[in-house]
């Protein structure tokens, strides 16, 4: 569609256009005669969500506006739940009720009379403790839970109540202020006094639902955290208990001091040992150098008992006196056996001098000296194996403790780390119950929402929404309306114009005339647009007969359409008037079921001889236009006098078609109705057609509205303004 046949719709429309939106806003204005005075209040409430202390905020974090606007959400959605709402209602019930007279404060006089309506003085006695708000509030719950239909509940939920929560809801609009922390609550209803309390009860309530929700998140977290807590301090302190229980059935103090104290003494022990092999074999070689040298006399005195008695004893204690030290006896048991030992070796020293008498060796070292020397690498000896004997029982004694300490280090080792593990998971669990109280401890500080404005008692009603329901009521309406004939015209599925012709029906058209009936339309000169037209018709069917045979003496011209009340017999009259005036005679063949038929012929007009012909089956097989001609009623015209033979044909989805005519006739024009809609059935019909044709055929538009007819007539005569002629050419049309 474009502009101009929008607004074509527009001014066509316009009566209509005017008068529907009229008559919507006047019952508006009937409708909102008696409209109620509407109050408003608001409120202001601080959050701290986006720029609130927080303790564990460092300085470092940056805001994250996504979880902001999270939270703002939560805290609408709060604001706006059903439980709150619920209890801004229940506590605007007790107040009310109450109340024993009207208050401007409280409740109007409105108010009062409309709840007094509602519930009569016994129900209101049964709800009610007198004096008491709190107590009232407690009933009212208590009688909202009894049961699920009760008064309460009808208050609640009847959308005539006044206390209804979906009209509360409904008067509320809370909303974030800018970018601020800043939280903006509004109210709006008939009583100034219920605004203000409203607005009062509903901070209350979503400010208390809205800390134990938060709180209540951290409270799990909390408990949570202290049950693991105590979980994993028992399953550390069983461990601590399993590792002492194993040193003290083991006897262990502390496992690593312990093997390095056993290590260090073996190393010792063994250095010992060592050091006095040493000595042992160092002594045994002494001895066997100066026996050497004594030859006879170390004999003599080897093979002496008591010499021999009293070195066996004296290895004897020097045994027990190293065994005593290495194990640390007490200083007066070494004493003893030490002065033992002494006195074993003076008498020993006095035994040999008597059997030893010589004072040189044999090479001449003094028998002295070397008996000396003897004496002191014999005893050297003797202590040395003694104390070997012990050092190899003790090192013995390392070894069992070695095997029995290997083991227990591996089990201490895994005790340890087990109670490593569970010392670990205890600090961890620890760690995250401090952080769950600290948590805890922030939110209860920034959950402490306060209110910046408290709402105002509203002196003046709000600007009323008469006006403004009017002119959109007129609006709406206009633009409904004028959607139903735009969206009409654009599904209108009728040929309507001649620019459709060749997309719908795919034949030339040959022009298109209005309704023939009118003369003028809204100021169109209806009957010279048609004039001008038929015309136009007459020029086009001469010239293209001249280019289909110039030498030709008679032509013949069929005029069909597909269906009944097309306007056929009007335009194949008007086309015989004029047709008679250019040559010869004319003659015009049209059926007997034309209702129409010669009503716009011209009277006494002796060029055009008009026969009304019988329709039957035959005429499919007519060869000539003396065919349809009755020549028994009428005599035979003088076919030399024809120039142009005109048949009208009926209806082609009815009766037959003359086969031979339509073949022979140079020039066939299809006629259509602009108003009626193009189907498949007419393709079918015309296609029938086309394969009989020889000619040339095209189409005829009729009834098309006056000022759609510009594609092909020019401007339309009529008068316009200068308004409208330069709108027009705005939109596309000539300006004249």
């Amino acid at each position: 569609m474009t502009l101009i046949g929008f607004f074509r719709i527009i001014i066509n429309k316009l009566r209509w256009l005017v008068l529907f939106p009229s008559m919507l806003a006047a019952m508006v204005i009937y409708l909102t005669r008696d409209l109620p005075k509407e109050y408003q209040t608001s409120a202001t409430v601080y959050t701290g969500l986006a720029s609130g202390y927080s303790i564990t905020d460092d300085g470092s974090e940056k805001v994250d506006y996504f979880a902001v606007n999270n939270a703002f959400d939560n805290l609408i959605t709060t604001v706006k739940s059903r439980e709150t709402m619920e209890e801004v209602s229940i506590k605007l019930i007790a107040q009310h009720l109450l109340l024993k007279e009207p208050n401007n404060d409280i409740l109007g006089v409105k108010g009062f009379e409309e709840i007094h309506r509602i519930l009569d003085m016994s129900e209101i006695s049964k709800l009610i403790v007198p004096g008491n708000f709190e107590k009232t509030v407690e009933r009212l719950y208590s009688i909202k839970d009894s049961s699920n239909s009760n008064v309460v509940q009808y208050l609640l939920t009847d959308g005539s109540s006044p206390y209804a929560i979906s009209k509360i809801t409904g008067n509320l609009s809370v909303a974030r202020k800018s970018s601020s922390d800043m939280l903006e609550l509004g109210y709006k209803t008939n009583d100034p006094a219920v605004c203000v309390h409203t607005l009062k009860f509903l901070i209350e309530a979503f400010a208390i639902r809205y800390k134990n929700i938060k709180g209540s998140e951290t409270v799990n977290v909390v408990n949570y955290f202290e049950e693991q807590l105590n979980s994993a301090f028992d399953r550390l302190q069983g461990s601590e208990n399993k590792l002492r229980d194993y040193g003290v059935n083991n006897n262990i103090i502390s496992y690593s001091e312990q093997a390095k104290f056993v290590a260090e003494s073996k190393e010792d022990l063994s250095t010992e040992f060592y050091k006095e092999k040493m000595k042992l074999e160092a002594a045994q070689k002494a001895i066997a150098r100066i026996e050497e040298k004594m030859s006879s006399y170390s004999d003599f005195v080897s093979s002496n008992v008591d010499l021999m008695d009293l070195r066996q004893e004296l290895s004897n204690l020097n045994y027990k006196i190293t065994n005593a030290q290495i194990f640390k006896y007490d200083i007066e048991s070494i004493g003893a056996l030490q002065d033992k030992a002494d006195k074993i070796k003076i008498e020993l020293k006095e035994k040999a001098r008597e059997y030893y008498e010589f004072n040189n060796s044999i090479e001449w070292v003094p028998q002295e000296a070397l008996l000396n020397e003897w004496l002191s690498k014999a005893l050297e000896l003797e202590e040395s194996k003694g104390r070997l004997q012990v050092f190899e029982d003790r090192l013995k004694q390392y070894d069992g403790i070695y095997k029995e300490f290997a083991p227990l280090g591996s089990d201490i080792s895994r005790l340890e780390r087990e109670v490593g593990v569970q010392e670990k998971q205890y600090l961890s669990v620890l760690h995250g119950l401090n952080l769950a109280r600290l948590r805890q401890q922030n939110l209860e500080m920034s959950n402490q929402l306060k209110t910046v404005d408290n709402p105002n008692f509203p002196l003046n009603p709000n600007a009323s929404k008469r006006g403004l329901l009017i002119v959109v009521s007129f609006i709406a309406g206009f633009v409904i309306l004028l959607s139903y004939y735009v969206g009409g015209a654009i599904l209108d599925n009728t040929i309507k114009s001649p620019d459709r012709v060749a997309k719908m029906i795919d034949l030339p058209l040959l022009s298109a005339f209005p309704e023939h009936d009118l003369k003028i339309v809204k100021g169109v000169k209806v009957e010279e647009m048609r004039n001008s037209l038929l015309q136009q018709v007459i020029n086009t069917i001469f010239i293209d007969l001249k280019k289909i045979d110039p030498q030709a003496k008679r032509y013949t011209i069929i005029i069909f359409s597909t269906q009944s009340g097309v306007g056929k017999s009007y335009f194949a009259e008007s086309i015989v008037n004029k047709l008679s005036r250019i040559r010869k005679k004319v003659i015009y063949l049209y059926p007997e079921v034309s209702a129409k038929s010669g009503k716009y012929l011209e009277k006494n007009n002796s060029k055009l001889l008009t026969y009304k012909y019988k329709v039957n089956d035959g005429i499919i097989d007519y060869n000539s236009v003396l065919d349809f001609i009755n020549l028994a009623e009428t005599a035979s015209p003088d076919m030399n006098d024809v120039s142009y033979n005109v048949i009208e044909i009926p209806k082609l989805s009815k009766y037959p078609i003359p086969a031979n005519l339509v073949e022979q006739a140079q020039y066939s024009i299809l006629v259509a109705d602009a108003n009626r809609s193009w189907t498949s059935a007419d393709n079918f019909l015309i296609n029938t057609y086309l394969k009989l044709a020889s000619g040339k055929v095209s189409v005829l538009l009729n009834h098309v509205a006056p000022d759609l007819l510009e594609p092909i007539y020019g401007e339309i005569p009529k008068r316009r303004s200068e308004i409208r002629k330069r709108l027009k050419s705005l939109l596309g049309g000539d300006k004249y």
